[in-house]
This record gives structure tokens, C-alpha cells and sequence, in this order.
């Protein structure tokens, strides 16, 4: 007989074996997204809430999973058939998806009459923000088992034996999607510490392995500051061939020569190209504004000399 205990670790080890945490799977279902979360398993007085045939069903139905498959991650042994996947959501639809989150956690921003002050000193229109993602739960697990689905999908789980993050703002992403490949997780900082090993990478790698590893950033704008974690990876005998962002620009040409030159295939789940279609069709800003944005992400340079020489005059 399964036992209440027995259930629920068997939808946690069905959700995490197609790259899902609980609650992806639910929403992957159709499900309520907290369905499956632990505070539902136990009611206010203590006693055993159990899942209902019909959200059972639904899991099973999604991952193309039997009962015999279903029952057996209560002993942990995997399925019988191991070429399933689960009903994958296009990358058209991960990219509509992820704009909309951006935009309504306001990790991205738009002000065409105030522009943000880059780091270079010049002005943008835009602004992106994706270290203020890690605080929003539901939106951050959406992200992040897409995250897992586009790495499967374009790499192969056999093809990467290991998430590395790069510091800072790739560390708690790294994190994330190490978790969900269930794959080893390094961090790779922008220069070796001064002082003990004096590390650069912190974790384990095993000398003499040529590790598949996978670089995780939160976003990438012309790609230049890759460099240092790749060399550093490189250097420690890791095969590094992927890289992926939640969020790449996609608007400066020297993005697509410095991962080419490289010798890396980069893997984002959007773009402001993306970011400005659906803030279009849901009239998220003002025309103005939209005009404003549109012309900058066609022509980043031209409208930064414009907006300064206007500000001068």
C-alpha cells in the first residue's frame, strides 16, 4: 500500500527528473502552481492532505508517465522507458513568457525622457535588472524550468557534467539550474582571491577531467566580460562550448563575433526584441516612449549621440 509519504516523494522525483521543481510541474499540468507545494500536504489540524485523483492525472498525462513508471521513483529506480519527455513549451512561447515576467517584476525598464546613465556614462532608454528576479518565487521557478527545458533541448543532458556561475549575478542563477539538471555546480569569480588558495574557482573539479561545463550568467549584453570566466574555466581543464542567459540584448553586433571568437554557442530565453513586442501588444508604455525604444535597439549609438548632443544644446 503507497502511503501518504510514498505519494508525495514520487511526484517530487517525477518533477525533478524531467528538469522541474513541484510547482513547475503543476503549472506544466495545467495545475495550480502551489498545488503541490509541502504547506498543502498537511491541513491546519495536522492531518495528511493527499493529492487529488484528478492533479495525479494530469502529472501522468503531461510526462507521458504509467503508474508502473510513477510508482517506481518511490524506490527511486527510474522508469522502465527512458525515452519520454514532457510537452515542452516552444521557444517562441518561452520568449513571450519571459518578456512578460521581465516587464511585470519590472526587471526591465523603460524612460525615453529620462534616460538611465550606463556604466559607460552614456544614456539608455532601457535599463535591465535581472539580480532583482531572485526574489520573485513563482516568476523565478517559471524562468528557471525553462532554463532547464532550452539546455536539455539544445545541449543534452549527457553533454554537460557541470553549471558554472559567474560572480556575482550568476552565482544564485547557476544555483538554480544546477538544481534542476541535478547537475555539480562551480563559481567562477572576475579574478583569483588574495589570500588562501588564492581560488578563482570555488568548488570542486576533478583534475584530469575535460568536465562539459556550462556557463551561467544573468544576461549578456556585447559578451566581452565572458572572457575572463571562460579562460579561468578553460584553464582548470573544463570543456566549455555553452553558455546561458535569462536575458540577452541582442541589439550589438560585437555579442554574436565575441561568442564566435570564443568558440561558444550562447543560449537566452529572451530579448529586448522580445521585451518590446510584447510591450506593444499590451501597451505596457506610451507612444512616445515605444518610439523612443524601438529607435535606440535599432540604432544604440546613433541615438545616444543624438539624445547627448540634444541634452548640450
Amino acid at each position: 500500500m503507497l502511503s501518504h509519504d510514498d505519494i508525495w516523494t514520487a511526484i517530487e522525483r517525477l518533477a525533478s527528473a524531467f528538469g522541474y521543481s513541484p510547482s513547475g510541474l503543476a503549472r506544466q499540468a495545467g495545475l495550480d502552481p502551489t498545488s503541490f507545494n509541502k504547506s498543502k500536504r498537511v491541513s491546519p489540524d495536522g492531518k495528511p492532505r493527499w493529492p487529488s485523483t484528478e492533479s495525479l492525472a494530469k502529472i501522468l498525462a503531461v510526462t507521458d508517465t504509467t503508474m508502473e513508471d510513477f510508482t517506481s521513483f518511490i524506490q527511486e529506480r527510474p522508469p522502465a522507458k527512458k525515452n519520454k519527455t514532457p510537452k515542452k513549451t516552444s521557444a517562441e512561447d518561452i520568449a513571450e513568457i519571459t518578456a512578460k515576467i521581465l516587464l511585470d517584476t519590472k526587471s526591465v525598464l523603460f524612460n525615453a525622457r529620462e534616460p538611465f546613465t550606463l556604466k559607460s556614462g552614456k544614456p539608455s532608454p532601457v535599463y535591465t535588472d535581472c539580480r532583482r528576479l531572485i526574489s520573485f518565487v513563482k516568476e523565478r521557478e517559471i524562468l528557471m524550468d525553462f532554463a532547464a527545458q532550452t539546455l536539455r533541448s539544445a545541449v543534452g543532458d549527457k553533454n554537460i557534467d557541470c553549471i558554472a556561475g559567474g560572480e556575482t549575478a550568476g552565482i544564485p542563477y547557476g544555483a538554480f539550474v544546477a538544481e534542476r539538471l541535478r547537475k555539480p555546480m562551480v563559481y567562477v569569480r572576475k579574478e583569483p582571491k588574495g589570500y588562501g588558495r588564492m581560488a578563482q574557482i570555488e568548488g570542486f573539479m576533478p583534475e584530469g577531467v575535460a568536465q562539459k561545463t556550462i556557463l551561467v550568467e544573468d544576461l549578456q549584453t556585447d559578451g566581452g566580460s565572458k572572457r575572463i570566466f571562460i579562460e579561468a574555466l578553460r584553464a582548470a581543464g573544463a570543456n566549455v562550448e555553452h553558455a546561458f542567459v535569462v536575458f540577452h540584448y541582442g541589439i550589438f553586433p560585437a555579442s554574436q563575433a565575441n561568442m564566435e571568437r570564443l568558440g561558444i554557442t550562447l543560449h537566452a530565453l529572451a530579448t529586448w526584441w522580445d521585451v518590446l513586442a510584447v510591450a506593444k501588444e499590451r501597451s505596457y508604455f506610451d507612444r512616445h516612449t515605444m518610439k523612443e525604444v524601438e529607435s535606440f535597439l535599432n540604432d544604440p549609438e546613433n541615438w545616444q549621440a543624438a539624445f547627448m548632443a540634444k541634452s548640450k544644446g
